[in-house]
């Protein structure tokens, strides 16, 4: 009788651990279900943030490409300017040169006509000479309003050009200059470069800066130090992440 009770024992015990065995294996299942569901999660939601970025790197890109083709249209139209203020130049030269030859020939014909009054000339010499005094004298009246309204159109173009260009004047570094980016804070967009006012570096000068012969953003110097300076990152220049030890150049 205590064998059996002995051997019921012993059975309902290895059920009794069976059953905590099976519990421990479905908590550890359903432990990584969750586990892979919340994998799955953070696996979406680092997709959707990909998606994201690739869609802002493309509207960058696009955005760069629109400002480019923008910055070639304004040189296109700046080389045309130049060359429509130079012809204007070349036609106010030669009506400044023409003035003087009218002017020139109504002092000669002034002169001679002093001349004939003293000499006695008779009256249909001295309308002759009349006449080409009041021909010069017209001439030059016309040549003058020529002069003005090329002087107009001439001041005109300047000012277009100057709209073209836009107001603040390009800061002119010296040439060649080249350097290192030495720190990136890329949470605000700005470098600290090893180029300073031993260098000839100027407040509000750009710069290019790259990586093994690739064009990643151009920096406008904000502050300048002895030997360092600090550059804010341009929008809509900016190409690729900057790094310590990018060259930065003009």
């Amino acid at each position: 009788m205590l064998t059996r009770i002995s051997l019921i024992v012993v059975i309902l015990a290895g059920i009794g651990a069976l059953v905590f065995g099976q519990m421990q294996v479905q908590q550890k299942i359903r432990d990584t279900i969750a586990k892979r569901d919340e994998n799955y999660n953070s696996w979406k939601k680092e997709l959707a943030r990909a998606n994201d970025l690739d869609k802002q790197l493309t509207a960058t890109k696009e955005e760069l490409a629109a400002k480019l083709t923008e910055l070639a249209k304004v040189l296109e139209a700046l080389g045309v300017k130049d060359q429509e203020i130079a012809r204007l130049n070349g036609d106010l030269g030669r009506s400044q040169t023409n003035l003087r030859d009218a002017r020139a020939e109504r002092d000669r014909a002034l002169a001679k006509l002093q001349q004939y009054e003293l000499t006695g000339l008779q009256p249909d010499e001295i309308k002759e000479v009349i006449a080409r005094l009041k021909k010069s004298i017209a001439d030059i009246k016309g040549l003058e309003v020529v002069v003005v309204d090329k002087n107009r159109e001439i001041e005109g173009l300047k000012i277009r050009v100057a709209e073209l260009v836009g107001d603040e004047a390009p800061v002119v570094l010296p040439a060649g200059l080249k350097g290192k980016i030495v720190t990136v804070d890329p949470k605000w967009d700005f470098v600290v470069i090893n180029l300073g006012k031993s260098n000839g570096l100027l407040v509000n000068g750009q710069m290019l800066v790259s990586r093994n012969g690739k064009l990643l953003a151009k920096v406008k110097i904000v502050n300048v130090m002895d030997d360092k300076a600090i550059a804010n990152v341009l929008s809509g220049w900016k190409l690729d992440d900057i790094l310590e030890g990018d060259t930065v150049l003009y």
